[in-house]
Protein backbone atom coordinates (compact mmCIF):
# COMPACT_ATOMS: atom_id res chain seq x y z
CA UNK A 1 0.00 0.00 0.00
CA UNK A 2 1.15 3.58 -0.82
CA UNK A 3 -0.10 6.15 1.70
CA UNK A 4 0.11 9.14 -1.12
CA UNK A 5 0.75 8.80 -4.90
CA UNK A 6 0.93 11.42 -7.09
CA UNK A 7 -0.89 10.53 -10.47
CA UNK A 8 -0.01 12.09 -13.98
CA UNK A 9 -3.48 12.16 -16.38
CA UNK A 10 -3.14 11.62 -19.78
CA UNK A 11 -5.99 13.24 -21.67
CA UNK A 12 -8.02 16.15 -20.60
CA UNK A 13 -11.40 14.96 -22.17
CA UNK A 14 -14.82 14.21 -19.84
CA UNK A 15 -13.49 11.36 -18.13
CA UNK A 16 -10.27 13.17 -17.26
CA UNK A 17 -12.56 15.75 -16.28
CA UNK A 18 -14.51 13.35 -13.67
CA UNK A 19 -11.52 12.03 -12.34
CA UNK A 20 -9.87 15.41 -11.53
CA UNK A 21 -12.67 16.25 -9.94
CA UNK A 22 -13.19 13.30 -8.31
CA UNK A 23 -9.28 12.92 -7.09
CA UNK A 24 -10.19 16.92 -5.52
CA UNK A 25 -11.78 15.06 -2.35
CA UNK A 26 -8.81 12.57 -1.93
CA UNK A 27 -6.38 13.22 0.43
CA UNK A 28 -3.93 9.95 -0.64
CA UNK A 29 -4.19 10.69 -4.51
CA UNK A 30 -3.19 13.99 -5.99
CA UNK A 31 -2.96 15.00 -9.75
CA UNK A 32 0.97 16.61 -10.39
CA UNK A 33 1.35 16.99 -14.24
CA UNK A 34 -1.57 16.36 -17.11
CA UNK A 35 -0.26 16.31 -20.75
CA UNK A 36 -3.60 16.75 -23.55
CA UNK A 37 -4.05 17.02 -27.50
CA UNK A 38 -2.22 20.63 -27.47
CA UNK A 39 -0.52 22.80 -24.88
CA UNK A 40 -3.48 25.29 -24.50
CA UNK A 41 -5.49 22.29 -23.56
CA UNK A 42 -3.21 21.34 -21.25
CA UNK A 43 -3.04 24.33 -19.26
CA UNK A 44 -6.42 24.78 -19.58
CA UNK A 45 -7.47 21.76 -17.12
CA UNK A 46 -4.71 22.40 -14.89
CA UNK A 47 -5.42 25.81 -14.09
CA UNK A 48 -9.27 24.50 -13.75
CA UNK A 49 -7.89 21.43 -11.39
CA UNK A 50 -5.16 23.43 -9.35
CA UNK A 51 -2.59 20.42 -10.69
CA UNK A 52 0.95 22.49 -10.46
CA UNK A 53 2.20 20.91 -13.76
CA UNK A 54 1.69 20.38 -17.40
CA UNK A 55 3.97 18.21 -19.84
CA UNK A 56 4.38 18.67 -23.13
CA UNK A 57 3.85 14.99 -24.43
CA UNK A 58 3.34 11.61 -23.25
CA UNK A 59 7.06 10.94 -22.95
CA UNK A 60 7.15 14.57 -21.29
CA UNK A 61 5.05 13.25 -18.34
CA UNK A 62 6.25 9.97 -17.89
CA UNK A 63 10.21 11.03 -17.70
CA UNK A 64 8.94 12.94 -14.41
CA UNK A 65 9.96 11.53 -11.61
CA UNK A 66 6.96 12.99 -9.26
CA UNK A 67 4.54 11.39 -11.61
CA UNK A 68 4.04 7.80 -10.03
CA UNK A 69 1.52 6.86 -11.66
CA UNK A 70 -0.83 7.29 -15.03
CA UNK A 71 -4.15 7.68 -15.79
CA UNK A 72 -5.21 7.39 -19.40
CA UNK A 73 -8.17 8.67 -20.81
CA UNK A 74 -7.91 9.30 -24.13
CA UNK A 75 -10.49 7.72 -26.77
CA UNK A 76 -10.25 3.71 -27.57
CA UNK A 77 -7.77 3.69 -30.50
CA UNK A 78 -4.73 5.42 -27.99
CA UNK A 79 -4.94 3.21 -25.43
CA UNK A 80 -2.87 0.61 -25.98
CA UNK A 81 0.38 2.25 -27.32
CA UNK A 82 0.10 4.67 -24.68
CA UNK A 83 -0.31 2.32 -21.96
CA UNK A 84 2.22 0.32 -23.62
CA UNK A 85 4.78 3.96 -23.44
CA UNK A 86 3.46 4.05 -19.60
CA UNK A 87 4.81 0.58 -19.03
CA UNK A 88 7.92 0.54 -20.67
CA UNK A 89 8.91 3.90 -18.62
CA UNK A 90 7.80 1.68 -15.23
CA UNK A 91 4.47 3.46 -14.31
CA UNK A 92 2.00 1.74 -12.80
CA UNK A 93 -1.21 2.67 -14.94
CA UNK A 94 -4.94 2.79 -14.17
CA UNK A 95 -6.27 2.74 -18.46
CA UNK A 96 -9.77 3.23 -19.19
CA UNK A 97 -11.67 0.65 -20.71
CA UNK A 98 -10.96 -1.23 -23.23
CA UNK A 99 -7.19 -1.55 -23.02
CA UNK A 100 -7.04 -2.19 -26.09
CA UNK A 101 -9.40 -2.71 -29.26
CA UNK A 102 -9.48 -6.19 -29.11
CA UNK A 103 -8.08 -9.46 -27.44
CA UNK A 104 -5.29 -10.09 -28.98
CA UNK A 105 -3.86 -6.45 -27.88
CA UNK A 106 -4.75 -6.47 -24.58
CA UNK A 107 -2.86 -9.61 -24.23
CA UNK A 108 0.40 -7.75 -25.50
CA UNK A 109 -0.32 -5.05 -23.06
CA UNK A 110 -0.79 -7.37 -20.07
CA UNK A 111 2.36 -9.53 -21.46
CA UNK A 112 4.50 -6.39 -21.43
CA UNK A 113 3.17 -5.67 -17.78
CA UNK A 114 4.18 -8.93 -16.68
CA UNK A 115 7.81 -9.02 -18.29
CA UNK A 116 8.44 -5.06 -16.90
CA UNK A 117 6.98 -6.20 -13.18
CA UNK A 118 4.71 -3.45 -13.14
CA UNK A 119 0.88 -2.67 -11.99
CA UNK A 120 -1.83 -2.43 -14.43
CA UNK A 121 -5.58 -2.00 -13.68
CA UNK A 122 -8.34 -1.58 -16.88
CA UNK A 123 -10.64 1.34 -15.64
CA UNK A 124 -13.90 -0.15 -14.88
CA UNK A 125 -14.53 2.11 -12.21
CA UNK A 126 -17.45 0.16 -10.22
CA UNK A 127 -15.49 -3.07 -9.68
CA UNK A 128 -13.89 -1.34 -6.68
CA UNK A 129 -16.60 0.32 -5.81
CA UNK A 130 -18.22 -0.72 -1.99
CA UNK A 131 -21.68 -1.34 -3.96
CA UNK A 132 -20.06 -4.24 -5.62
CA UNK A 133 -18.45 -5.57 -3.01
CA UNK A 134 -21.55 -5.65 -0.93
CA UNK A 135 -23.73 -6.87 -3.79
CA UNK A 136 -21.41 -9.51 -4.28
CA UNK A 137 -21.18 -10.72 -0.37
CA UNK A 138 -24.86 -10.53 -0.52
CA UNK A 139 -25.11 -12.99 -3.29
CA UNK A 140 -22.28 -15.28 -1.76
CA UNK A 141 -24.95 -15.19 0.64
CA UNK A 142 -27.34 -16.66 -1.29
CA UNK A 143 -29.82 -13.91 -0.38
CA UNK A 144 -31.99 -14.85 -3.29
CA UNK A 145 -31.68 -18.34 -3.21
CA UNK A 146 -29.87 -20.22 -6.70
CA UNK A 147 -29.44 -17.83 -9.23
CA UNK A 148 -30.91 -18.30 -12.72
CA UNK A 149 -30.48 -14.88 -14.59
CA UNK A 150 -28.63 -12.17 -15.04
CA UNK A 151 -29.89 -8.68 -17.05
CA UNK A 152 -27.68 -6.07 -17.17
CA UNK A 153 -28.33 -3.04 -19.46
CA UNK A 154 -25.91 -0.08 -20.07
CA UNK A 155 -27.46 2.22 -22.95
CA UNK A 156 -27.87 5.91 -23.50
CA UNK A 157 -28.90 8.23 -26.27
CA UNK A 158 -26.50 10.77 -27.93
CA UNK A 159 -26.83 12.62 -31.13
CA UNK A 160 -25.07 10.78 -33.98
CA UNK A 161 -22.14 12.02 -34.66
CA UNK A 162 -19.86 10.99 -37.56
CA UNK A 163 -16.82 12.72 -36.09
CA UNK A 164 -17.46 11.96 -32.48
CA UNK A 165 -15.84 9.01 -30.69
CA UNK A 166 -19.15 6.85 -29.71
CA UNK A 167 -19.68 6.63 -33.99
CA UNK A 168 -16.48 7.13 -34.99
CA UNK A 169 -15.28 3.64 -36.63
CA UNK A 170 -12.11 5.05 -36.84
CA UNK A 171 -11.99 5.88 -32.68
CA UNK A 172 -13.29 2.39 -31.66
CA UNK A 173 -16.93 3.90 -32.09
CA UNK A 174 -19.76 1.79 -31.21
CA UNK A 175 -21.71 0.81 -27.88
CA UNK A 176 -19.63 -2.64 -27.61
CA UNK A 177 -16.90 -1.03 -26.95
CA UNK A 178 -17.97 1.78 -25.04
CA UNK A 179 -19.80 0.05 -22.55
CA UNK A 180 -20.30 -3.32 -23.44
CA UNK A 181 -17.39 -4.22 -21.20
CA UNK A 182 -19.55 -3.29 -18.10
CA UNK A 183 -22.72 -5.38 -18.85
CA UNK A 184 -20.52 -8.14 -20.09
CA UNK A 185 -18.06 -8.21 -16.87
CA UNK A 186 -20.88 -8.15 -14.47
CA UNK A 187 -22.55 -11.18 -16.31
CA UNK A 188 -19.32 -12.73 -15.74
CA UNK A 189 -18.75 -12.06 -12.24
CA UNK A 190 -22.11 -13.37 -11.68
CA UNK A 191 -21.54 -16.30 -13.20
CA UNK A 192 -18.42 -16.78 -11.46
CA UNK A 193 -20.18 -16.30 -8.23
CA UNK A 194 -22.53 -19.36 -9.02
CA UNK A 195 -19.37 -21.46 -10.23
CA UNK A 196 -17.25 -20.87 -7.01
CA UNK A 197 -15.12 -18.70 -8.53
CA UNK A 198 -13.65 -15.10 -9.76
CA UNK A 199 -15.34 -15.15 -12.82
CA UNK A 200 -17.12 -17.48 -15.46
CA UNK A 201 -16.87 -17.41 -19.47
CA UNK A 202 -19.72 -18.38 -21.20
CA UNK A 203 -19.90 -21.43 -23.35
CA UNK A 204 -23.30 -20.62 -25.08
CA UNK A 205 -23.15 -16.98 -27.30
CA UNK A 206 -25.97 -15.38 -29.39
CA UNK A 207 -26.21 -11.70 -30.73
CA UNK A 208 -28.08 -9.04 -32.53
CA UNK A 209 -28.19 -5.94 -32.75
CA UNK A 210 -28.04 -2.36 -35.12
CA UNK A 211 -25.10 -1.14 -36.83
CA UNK A 212 -25.70 2.56 -37.76
CA UNK A 213 -25.48 4.58 -40.94
CA UNK A 214 -21.40 5.41 -39.92
CA UNK A 215 -20.85 1.83 -39.05
CA UNK A 216 -20.64 1.74 -35.71
CA UNK A 217 -23.07 -0.51 -33.42
CA UNK A 218 -25.81 1.45 -31.90
CA UNK A 219 -27.92 -0.76 -29.91
CA UNK A 220 -26.44 -4.65 -29.40
CA UNK A 221 -27.64 -7.22 -27.02
CA UNK A 222 -26.32 -10.57 -26.68
CA UNK A 223 -27.39 -14.18 -24.88
CA UNK A 224 -24.56 -15.87 -22.24
CA UNK A 225 -25.43 -19.23 -21.48
CA UNK A 226 -22.56 -20.80 -18.80
CA UNK A 227 -21.54 -24.15 -17.48
CA UNK A 228 -23.88 -23.62 -14.49
CA UNK A 229 -26.78 -23.39 -16.30
CA UNK A 230 -27.21 -19.44 -15.20
CA UNK A 231 -28.01 -17.34 -18.55
CA UNK A 232 -27.25 -13.25 -18.85
CA UNK A 233 -29.02 -10.63 -21.08
CA UNK A 234 -26.84 -8.29 -21.85
CA UNK A 235 -27.50 -4.60 -23.99
CA UNK A 236 -25.22 -1.79 -25.09
CA UNK A 237 -25.98 1.39 -26.61
CA UNK A 238 -25.25 4.38 -27.35
CA UNK A 239 -28.19 6.00 -29.89
CA UNK A 240 -31.29 3.86 -27.57
CA UNK A 241 -32.21 4.39 -24.23
CA UNK A 242 -32.51 0.99 -22.56
CA UNK A 243 -31.14 2.81 -19.02
CA UNK A 244 -28.75 1.68 -16.66
CA UNK A 245 -29.73 -1.25 -14.69
CA UNK A 246 -28.50 -4.61 -12.94
CA UNK A 247 -30.78 -7.40 -12.28
CA UNK A 248 -29.71 -10.56 -10.58
CA UNK A 249 -32.82 -13.08 -10.96
CA UNK A 250 -32.84 -16.25 -7.61
CA UNK A 251 -35.10 -19.01 -6.78
CA UNK A 252 -36.27 -16.47 -3.85
CA UNK A 253 -35.96 -13.39 -5.73
CA UNK A 254 -34.14 -10.64 -7.36
CA UNK A 255 -31.68 -7.87 -6.37
CA UNK A 256 -31.82 -4.68 -8.54
CA UNK A 257 -28.97 -2.14 -9.01
CA UNK A 258 -30.68 0.93 -10.43
CA UNK A 259 -27.16 2.54 -12.08
CA UNK A 260 -23.95 0.24 -10.55
CA UNK A 261 -21.83 1.43 -13.83
CA UNK A 262 -21.02 4.15 -12.37
CA UNK A 263 -21.91 4.61 -9.17
CA UNK A 264 -23.18 8.40 -7.62
CA UNK A 265 -22.58 9.26 -11.30
CA UNK A 266 -25.31 12.30 -10.80
CA UNK A 267 -22.78 15.83 -9.30
CA UNK A 268 -20.42 13.75 -8.21
CA UNK A 269 -22.87 12.45 -4.94
CA UNK A 270 -21.85 10.25 -2.06
CA UNK A 271 -24.89 7.62 -1.94
CA UNK A 272 -26.65 4.97 -4.24
CA UNK A 273 -28.30 1.44 -3.41
CA UNK A 274 -29.56 -1.42 -4.59
CA UNK A 275 -32.77 -3.61 -3.43
CA UNK A 276 -33.18 -6.77 -2.89
CA UNK A 277 -36.90 -7.98 -3.30
CA UNK A 278 -37.60 -11.28 -2.18
CA UNK A 279 -40.95 -13.73 -1.85
CA UNK A 280 -43.63 -12.73 1.08
CA UNK A 281 -41.04 -10.06 1.92
CA UNK A 282 -40.86 -6.01 1.82
CA UNK A 283 -38.31 -4.99 -0.27
CA UNK A 284 -34.93 -4.17 0.96
CA UNK A 285 -33.38 -1.21 0.23
CA UNK A 286 -29.92 -1.11 1.21
CA UNK A 287 -28.00 2.75 1.10
CA UNK A 288 -24.69 2.56 -0.01
CA UNK A 289 -22.51 6.05 1.22
CA UNK A 290 -18.57 6.81 1.06
CA UNK A 291 -16.69 9.68 1.52
CA UNK A 292 -15.54 9.72 -2.22
CA UNK A 293 -16.76 9.80 -5.12
CA UNK A 294 -16.73 6.83 -7.83
CA UNK A 295 -13.08 7.66 -9.76
CA UNK A 296 -11.36 8.57 -6.29
CA UNK A 297 -12.28 5.21 -4.79
CA UNK A 298 -10.95 3.93 -7.60
CA UNK A 299 -7.72 6.06 -7.39
CA UNK A 300 -7.02 4.95 -3.95
CA UNK A 301 -7.58 1.12 -4.82
CA UNK A 302 -4.72 1.42 -7.56
CA UNK A 303 -2.81 3.45 -4.12
CA UNK A 304 -3.60 0.41 -1.97
CA UNK A 305 -2.85 -2.53 -4.52
CA UNK A 306 0.57 -1.12 -5.15
CA UNK A 307 3.62 -2.72 -5.03
CA UNK A 308 1.15 -5.81 -6.28
CA UNK A 309 1.17 -6.50 -10.04
CA UNK A 310 -2.77 -6.31 -10.29
CA UNK A 311 -5.99 -5.17 -7.77
CA UNK A 312 -7.92 -7.55 -5.54
CA UNK A 313 -11.09 -8.90 -6.62
CA UNK A 314 -13.54 -8.42 -7.52
CA UNK A 315 -11.85 -5.47 -9.15
CA UNK A 316 -10.67 -6.59 -12.74
CA UNK A 317 -7.55 -8.56 -12.55
CA UNK A 318 -5.67 -9.36 -15.69
CA UNK A 319 -7.17 -13.03 -16.38
CA UNK A 320 -10.59 -11.27 -16.12
CA UNK A 321 -9.74 -8.27 -18.70
CA UNK A 322 -8.41 -11.02 -21.02
CA UNK A 323 -11.65 -13.12 -21.02
CA UNK A 324 -14.08 -9.77 -21.13
CA UNK A 325 -12.08 -8.63 -24.37
CA UNK A 326 -12.85 -11.93 -25.54
CA UNK A 327 -16.30 -12.04 -25.12
CA UNK A 328 -16.40 -8.05 -26.82
CA UNK A 329 -14.51 -9.42 -29.87
CA UNK A 330 -17.52 -12.07 -30.35
CA UNK A 331 -19.91 -9.81 -30.07
CA UNK A 332 -18.86 -7.46 -32.57
CA UNK A 333 -17.49 -10.58 -34.88
CA UNK A 334 -21.64 -11.67 -34.79
CA UNK A 335 -22.90 -7.72 -35.27
CA UNK A 336 -20.49 -7.72 -38.17
CA UNK A 337 -21.46 -10.84 -40.07
CA UNK A 338 -25.01 -10.76 -39.51
CA UNK A 339 -24.06 -7.45 -41.72
CA UNK A 340 -23.15 -9.47 -44.77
Amino acid sequence: MKEKLNWGVVGTGGIATDFANALTKSSRCKIVSVTGLTPELSQAFADKWKIPSTAASLDDLLADKNVEAVYIGTPHPFHEKMTMAAIAAGKPVLCEKPIALDAESSAKVIDAARKKGVFLMEGYMYRGHPLMREVVKRLQEGVIGKIRHVRADFAFRVPRDPEGRLFATSLGGGGILDVGGYVVSFARLVAGIVEGAPFAEPTGFAANGVVGPHGADETATALLTFKSGMTATVTAAVFHDAGTYGVVFGDEGKLVMPDPWIPQSKRQCLETSYTIHRDGKPPETVNIKTEMSTYAIEAELVADSLPALEPAWPAMTWADTLGNMRVLDAWRAALASARK
